[in-house]
């Protein structure tokens, strides 16, 4: 027996090592999105245009714009307008024609590297740096899925009536998408295409759709994502198969329920809302909400906290079938930032098509996720095949609580850097609220202690939740961070103050100003009513000229703050050392903007 249970454990490990490399390489693709020209110089009330390049690996594409007749997504940039910086309509360029196996169209695409053109024009006469802000949606395809893209980039443009004369025919070659023609009724002609009698492609593509999407739905069981809460569950079948058949059956048909709901559910987001697979994963909310519910049942895997359910038969029996239908609505959440073999085709057509084809697509995806399950509910004997309940069952359950670290893990590196620091931050004081519930709120304790404890818990995730993220969405609506640039620090010494902050992701002190003092909004009115311009000198990897520029000014530790001051006084910035408050970084501000009217020059000034 103990050479069937390694055997067993083997094989466990081996799937999920193969599909975990498999994930990580898709996760790890490297798409880069960026303004060819990291800063414009442009004259007052000119026009000019920005060039956004577009790198892609290798073995993918995205959809050109238009992207023509077949399953896709157009590639799409959108700028947002200021009242200095007005933008004109997106222009592209034609992509390489390219005909899908799925449905036999014409589609557009680019691969390798591509770039498109944002036309502007300036609408002010006065002398500064502003930001015009691009958002790009893409899909980006592969043989194996495709994953929906979308990011957001800054553009910087200095206006100055020093600037030279912006060539704009850099533009020309770029034209928008309904004065680009492509060739496509040209290449028909030679035969290339293959003819499909327009009566059956409909139901051929609706059976192989289906088809591929049980096969599809069965291989999401073997994904890193599902895996730990797909073998507990199997767990908990063999732990009642042997004394009720009759419950695990009922637990096999409530699992898949909740694996359907949530199908349904995603099924509708899909028809309605416009929804890809995988999209809920492009906010943030959700995803921090996804991570901390499996870094807590990790944490319930490692025992330091159990559900506790009230020894009353009604009730525990009760207990189990909710946790089964439960248990089955996150298996499926938990599926959907993996992608596997067949899945991307299957969804790439079905989520073109009719709701009614939509929902079909998506129901029988959830049925090939739920038939293992199924198989074991109605055929029990096969449990015979996975060894009996033991001792091993703990240490499986400890190593699957590591495969949930590992997929919390994975779900914060979707997150950017401020967000990820802020999410590590709430799944500490979590974990905490979560052990002082395991340690004075388990069943043994009297019931006014356990329910002052789950009291206390409550109070640790709101209280965490409340302090960590409520300055985020006020300070990334607000302020604007600008690389580290001395060069235009220099260039705009006459007119602006500029205020540099040195920071790194390695410093917790630095993450505490910008959660703070950077983040109160007395400062970002302050800035934003005189114009100031912020600047943000990342060391968190090595940087040459900002730690030149921080040793220059008497300082080799972070947090640190210089507020140059505009006009001759340039040379004779205010800083500020170490942890700061609002109130300091305010009396700093207001002591840079003295000196920006003053002639004479102080020497460097420290505030206390």
């Amino acid at each position: 027996m103990n050479i069937n249970k390694l055997f067993v454990v083997s094989i466990s490990l081996l799937v999920w090592f193969i599909m975990f490399q498999s994930l990580s390489g898709y996760a790890n693709t490297a798409i880069a999105i960026y303004p060819a020209q990291e800063v414009l110089y442009v004259k007052p009330q000119a026009k000019a245009c920005a060039i956004i390049n577009i790198q892609l690996p290798q073995k993918g594409y995205i959809y050109a714009n238009p992207k023509g007749e077949g399953t896709g997504k157009a590639t799409t940039a959108f700028a947002k307008a200021t009242q200095q910086i007005v933008p004109g309509k997106t222009r592209y360029l034609p992509g390489t024609l390219y005909i899908s196996s799925l449905d036999n169209k014409p589609v557009y695409i680019y691969k390798n590297k591509t770039s498109l053109c944002i036309p502007f024009e300036v609408h002010t006469a006065i002398k500064s740096s502003y930001s015009l802000s691009i958002t790009i949606e893409a899909l980006y395809c592969d043989d194996v899925s495709c994953t929906p893209i979308h990011k957001t980039i800054t553009q910087i443009i200095h206006v100055d009536t020093k600037a030279p004369e912006f060539d704009t025919t850099s533009c020309d070659m770029y034209k928008e998408p309904k004065e680009i023609i492509h060739t496509a009724n040209e290449k028909n002609k030679s035969g290339n295409f293959k003819v499909i009698e327009a009566g059956s492609t409909q139901s051929y593509n609706i059976i192989q759709a289906i088809i591929f999407g049980i096969i599809a739905g069965f291989l999401l069981n073997f994904m890193p994502c599902v895996l730990p809460v797909i073998s507990l569950k199997i767990l908990s079948f063999i732990s009642y198969s042997n004394n009720n058949p009759r419950q695990v059956r009922i637990m096999g048909i409530l699992f898949t329920a909740g694996r359907l709901t949530s199908f349904l559910a995603l099924a509708s987001l899909a028809a309605f809302a416009g929804y890809n697979w995988g999209e809920l994963f492009q906010h943030h909310t959700f995803i921090i909400v996804m991570a901390a519910i499996i870094f807590a049942l990790s944490l319930s895997f490692f025992g330091v906290y159990t559900f506790n359910i009230p020894q009353v038969p009604q009730l525990q029996s009760a207990n189990i079938y909710i946790d089964s239908y439960f248990k089955g609505i996150l298996a499926t959440l938990l599926a959907t930032p993996c992608s596997g073999p067949f899945l991307g085709a299957t969804l790439a057509w079905s989520l073109t098509q009719h709701p009614v084809i939509i929902f079909m697509v998506f129901i029988n995806i959830g049925l090939g996720m739920s038939l293992p399950y199924l198989l074991l509910t109605f055929y029990p004997s096969l449990i015979r095949f996975i060894p009996k309940p033991g001792d091993w069952m703990i240490t499986f359950e400890q190593f699957m609580g590591f495969l949930l670290i590992a997929t919390t893990i994975y779900l914060l590196t979707l997150l950017d850097a401020s967000t990820l620091t802020k999410s590590m931050w709430f799944m500490l004081l979590l974990s905490i609220g979560l052990w002082q519930w395991g340690r004075f709120g388990n069943i043994t304790k009297p019931l006014l202690q356990r329910i002052i404890s789950f009291c206390v818990l409550i109070v640790f995730i709101v209280f965490a939740g409340l302090t960590i993220f409520s300055s985020q969405k006020i300070s990334q609506a607000e302020i604007t961070y600008r690389p580290f640039d001395w060069g235009a620090i220099v260039h705009n010494n006459t007119s602006q103050v500029a205020m540099v902050i040195f920071t790194a992701d390695w410093c917790p002190n630095c993450k505490f100003v910008e959660a703070t003092a950077l983040a109160s909004s007395e400062v970002i009115a302050f800035v934003h009513k005189n114009n100031i311009t912020v600047y943000k000198a990342d060391i968190t990897t090595k940087n040459q000229p900002a730690e030149s520029l921080l040793q220059q000014l008497g300082s080799r530790s972070i947090p640190f703050v210089a507020i140059f001051p505009a006009g001759d006084n340039f040379s004779q910035p205010v800083i500020l050392r170490d942890i700061y408050t609002a109130k300091d970084l305010l009396k700093a501000l207001h002591k840079g903007l003295e000196l920006s009217k003053q002639s004479q020059l102080p020497q460097l000034m420290t505030l206390p």
